[in-house]
């Protein structure tokens, strides 16, 4: 994973973070703390898949929660 990416993937797992934690669960909520501190840590040179695929994961999960709640609130 070259610098760059590195820095987009954590500046958008920031972002989820921070823009919708109200809305998160707990256990997403530390999920991304997790994968931030993988990414920062310089010892990470290259992520396993395992780890991107959390990534991925995670962005999911955030997208799944979100988007239900503004079905949600739609609805009422």
């Amino acid at each position: 994973m070259d610098s760059h990416t590195r820095e987009n993937c954590i500046k958008v797992l920031k972002q989820l973070r921070d823009v919708h934690q109200g809305q998160l669960d707990t256990s997403v909520i530390v999920e991304i703390e997790i994968l931030i501190a993988t990414l920062e840590d310089p010892r990470n040179i290259q992520p396993s898949s395992e780890w991107r695929w959390r990534m991925l994961k995670v962005i999911a999960d955030v997208i799944t929660i979100v988007t239900n709640l503004s079905v949600l609130m739609r609805q009422l």
